[in-house]
This record gives C-alpha cells, structure tokens and sequence, in this order.
C-alpha cells in the first residue's frame, strides 16, 4: 500500500472514529447510564471497537449510496497529485512521518515511566502496617508487596506477576482506618489486573495520540474504573465516611501529576468519585443490561453509516481485486509521468529494448507493486522503466462513474539515439 493510500485511509478512518465517539461520548449520559461497571464495560468496548474498526471484513466497502465521491478529499487523490510534484516529501509522507514520530515520542515518555517505576521500586522499603491493615488483604484476595517510597505522594501500584504497591513515605503516620481504604483500593487494582488494561489503554493513546475524542473516552474510562474500585472498597471495608477521608488524604498529599513517563498513574477524578459515592443511584440489572443493548445497538448504526461515508477503499481487505479493462471500465488517464532515466552505461553501449510493464492503478490513481511483464533482455533498462513508472500518477478507472483498481499494461521503449 503506498503512503497516500495509507493517509487517505488514514483520514477515512478517523472521520469514521470522531463520529463514532461522538455519538458513544454522549450515550451514556443521554441515557442516564450511571452504574460504574456497566460505564467500564461500555467504555472499553468503544476503544476495542474504534482500534478495530478498520479490520472489520467486508465492511469497509466501496458502495455509492451514502459514501461522499471518490474526488472527495477523502480518496487520497489529492495527496496523490500533490505527491508526484513534491516528491518524497510529499504531504502523506510528512503527515504520516509526523503520527509516526509522535507515536515514537509516546512510546518513549511510556518507557521512560517505566524505568522510574523500576528506580522507585528498588529504593522502597518494606511497609509496615497494623494488624487491621494488613487483614485487608486476605479480605481482597490479592497479594502484593507493599513498599513504602519517599518519591512518591501518592500509592502507585504496578506489576502483573509481581505486582508492587508504593505507598508515600508518611503513610504510616496516617489513621488506620485511612490506611486500610488506600490499601484495600490499591490492592483490589492488583486483583482486577488493571495494570494490563491500562498498558492496552496507553499503547491505544500512544498510537492515536493524534485524536482528542480519544483521550476523552480513556478519561472515561478511568474514571469508571476508580469508581468501580472506590465502590467495592466501601462494601469491603464497610465504612463509607472513613473512604472518603482516605480519598481526602490521598488528595490533600499528592501534589505531584504524574509519575513522569506514566500519565495513567494519576488519580484524578476526585469531585466525580466523591460525588458518586455520595449520591450512588442503584440501578436493576435488567435496566443496566437494556441500556448497553440500546447504546450497543445505535453505535452498531453510527459505525455502519460512517462507513458508508467515509469508506476505506484504499486499504488491502477493503478493496476487491483489481478489473480488466473491458467492457464499461474506462480507462485511467496519466496525470503526472516522469520519463524513465536511460542510464548512461546502457546509453554508451547503445543497449536497447521495449520494457513491458504489468501493475496494479489503484482507486487512487496511484501505482502498485509494478513488475516487468516483458523484459528488454537488459536489467538496467528494466529496472530505469520500473523506478519512472512507480512514481507516475493517474486518473483512476471507473466503473459506471465510480473509481475502480485496474490491472494496467504499458511498454517503455529505449532507444540509444534518443537524447
């Protein structure tokens, strides 16, 4: 697939995503859906659903009755034009080198978090709790070494096999029944796994770091997954009042943001936790089960006509296989062609032939994967008329007014006389 394809998909896929989360932002509150479990699940299922959308076969298709024209913006043809007169530094090269460049950027800052947790981890010392506090952990059912660390404000917890609680350095100073809600939230995180879901959810933001309504849905849902934590914490240790004091203590000690490096460590969310805890509604299982399938049932709707707007036919398991030029497809039409550099060897030992060319003109009008059909019986030559072809652009193929992939066929001659 070339880089203009690849950013016309691209495009295509994030008009289909910001109409697909802007419907699935505003669900659950048009819906007064409040249980936390069901705001997490629902939420999650939208992330899966948006990194997947592009893989879903058969669904990406090429159909004219909601989707925008082919000469749309959205086809990529413009980027394609644009790229046979700028050349390499063509405007899909440099958008897709710069989402490739932040997405490194990301990666690294997730790295660098990493291995501040790894030097935070061996400075810690081993935390002694009260009797009362550590009986909490035979109540979540979730083991974890808990350490305490003096560059830390606020408990980190991390680790899948190994998992690690970093608790501040004055945490022993601090009430028990305090200290027995902040272990028991962290440790009920360890026994969720959450770490892995939240590793998924930061290699998903550092991918598609490009999307604000991205970062809005990963807010979401780790709001949903602090207050479905923060209510299990109530119903373990019984005491409402003395969790809200733990979050308060928690609150008033963390000054820092973030672990640098790990943005996911950062308990936010405060005001909507307390009032969640404050006012929780109950809600019937059966009304919490008719309400995702509604939600369900108008995101199913909102992604199928995004696709139909906003098709993704330049990608590989959208795009069908190439057509003949025959019958009612029409011809693509050159836009921009180079000729083919005769190399200057070929040329002094008045080297010769006709170089026929076999490729694929995609619905872009953009060359692919080009071969030699039939040789000129020299390699420079086949390989001069390979690079010139690869580089031209055209009008696509149509097919009753809809662009199509077409298999193509030219011949390059070389002649030696020419200058």
């Amino acid at each position: 697939m070339s880089a203009a394809t690849f950013a016309a998909d691209l495009i295509a896929w994030a008009l289909q995503s910001t109409l697909l989360l802007s419907v699935g932002l505003l669900l659950p509150s048009l819906f007064r859906l409040r249980d936390p479990r069901a705001c997490l699940a629902y939420g999650q299922g939208l992330l899966l659903t948006i990194v997947l959308l592009p893989l879903v076969p058969f669904v990406q298709p090429r159909l004219g009755v909601l989707a925008f024209s082919a000469e749309m913006a959205v086809s990529g043809r413009w980027l394609g034009q644009m790229a046979g007169a700028a050349g390499s530094w063509s405007p899909d090269r440099i958008l897709l080198g710069a989402l490739a460049l932040g997405a490194a950027g990301r990666f690294a800052w997730l790295g660098l978090g990493g291995l501040a947790l790894r030097a935070y981890r061996r400075g810690a010392q081993p935390a002694e709790l009260a009797l009362a506090v550590s009986e909490i952990e035979r109540r979540v059912g979730a083991q974890a070494r808990l350490l305490v660390s003096t560059r830390v404000e606020s408990p980190v917890t991390f680790g899948w096999r190994n998992p690690v609680v970093l608790l501040p350095a004055d945490f022993a100073a601090l009430p028990s029944e305090t200290q027995r809600g902040i272990v028991c939230h962290e440790l009920l995180h360890v026994r969720r796994r959450d770490w892995l879901f939240a590793l998924w959810e930061e290699g998903v933001r550092a991918l598609l770091w490009f999307h604000p309504a991205v970062w809005m849905l990963l807010a979401r849902i780790a709001l949903s997954r602090e207050q479905v934590v923060d209510r299990e914490v109530v119903r373990l240790t019984g005491s409402r009042r003395a969790y809200l004091e733990a979050l308060r203590a928690v609150a008033c000690r963390s000054r820092q943001a973030a672990i640098p490096g790990l943005p996911f460590f950062h308990r936010g969310h405060l005001r909507e936790r307390v009032a969640h805890l404050c006012k929780e509604v109950p809600m019937s299982r059966s009304r919490v089960t008719a309400l995702l399938t509604a939600c369900a049932g108008l995101l199913a709707l909102t992604a199928v006509l995004g696709i139909f707007a906003f098709p993704m036919a330049g990608t590989a398991w959208a795009a069908s296989e190439p057509l003949k030029i025959e019958g009612d497809v029409q011809r693509p039409q050159p836009l921009h062609t180079v000729d083919p550099v005769y190399p200057e060897e070929a040329r002094k030992n008045r080297l010769e032939g006709k170089v026929i060319i076999k490729t694929v003109i995609d619905e872009q009008g953009k060359v692919q994967t080009p071969t030699v059909e039939g040789s000129s019986g020299h390699a420079s030559l086949d390989q001069a008329a390979l690079d010139a072809v690869s580089t031209w652009a055209f009008k696509p193929a149509t097919l009753h007014g809809k662009p199509v992939a077409v298999v193509y066929t030219l011949t390059i001659n070389f002649k030696a006389d020419e200058k």
